[in-house]
């Protein structure tokens, strides 16, 4: 039996004017936020997880790292909580390639965190950050990329949706990036869905609202649907990028829609 053990890597602040339907209903979204009104910032925390499974530890993303400012060796020290070693991790299942769930997988001086692992890379992901000519925030996005994955050389595995790579199968969830991707962990019955919400209050409720982050806002849309009934109606733990672990009876009682998105 697999076991999902939710890693903390940090906060990120998060306008939620970010999303067009907020700024278009801001006394709705207040509501569901619980305020009197709409702040300016949201800090949002940033979750990677670890799977201690019979063939190994493995990772889901790997946070942000340093890339962003972060603690020096807080990765290792977080790893080194929960009886893990950098060096342990055999597996690691990106769902996108977007700073905050990449920076992780090197050290402040370029190096590979993980000298044993293995990466797991969705191919449209790949093609579109590596292959693609980007400018402005693309264009940085794009770089940080590189730089996570270029110590890893050899030990990538450009994958397709409904691959199966050690115990997980990759799910198409393309939207808020070409290649975003959910890993099923069918052993604990968790989905990892990556950026598939980023403020829960408000996308449990209104699941059609995506952010400006989200590179085809309609197909994120489609996918966040169709991630939220699959797990509902499975009864499976939904495992974001920044709203944590999402469990059956929270979507049950959160999400409004019953029918299959269109």
């Amino acid at each position: 039996m697999t076991r999902i053990v939710p890693l903390l890597d940090g906060h990120i602040s998060f306008d939620p004017r970010l999303f067009p339907a907020v700024r278009e209903a801001p006394e709705e979204a207040a509501r569901l936020l619980g305020t009197t009104t709409l702040p300016d910032q949201i800090d949002v925390p940033v979750w990677y997880y670890l799977a201690k499974t019979a063939q190994g530890a493995c990772l889901v993303d790997t946070g942000s790292g340093e890339l962003f400012g972060g603690l020096p060796g807080r990765l290792p020290t977080t790893l080194a909580h929960h009886g893990v070693a950098p060096e342990d991790i055999r597996r690691i299942w990106l769902t996108h390639l977007h700073g905050d769930h990449c920076g992780g997988l090197i050290t402040e001086a370029g190096a590979p965190a993980f000298s044993n692992a293995r990466i797991a890379l969705p191919e449209a992901e790949a093609e579109h950050w590596f292959d693609a000519h980007h400018e402005g925030v693309g264009a940085d996005i794009a770089r940080d990329a590189k730089s996570a994955l270029a110590p890893y050389d050899g030990r990538i595995d450009r994958i397709a949706p409904g691959t199966q790579v050690d115990g997980a199968t990759a799910l198409n969830a393309h939207g808020h990036t070409p290649g975003h991707t959910a890993w099923l962990l069918p052993d604990h019955a968790v989905i990892a869905a990556g950026d598939i919400v980023h403020l829960p209050p408000l996308q449990l409720r209104h699941p059609d609202w995506s952010s400006d982050w989200d590179t085809d806002l309609h197909a994120a849309a489609e996918a966040r649907k169709t991630l939220l009934l699959h797990a509902r109606k499975e009864q499976l733990m939904l495992l974001t990028g920044h709203g944590g672990p999402l469990g059956p009876e929270s979507l049950a009682a959160s999400i409004p829609f019953e029918t299959e998105p269109t």
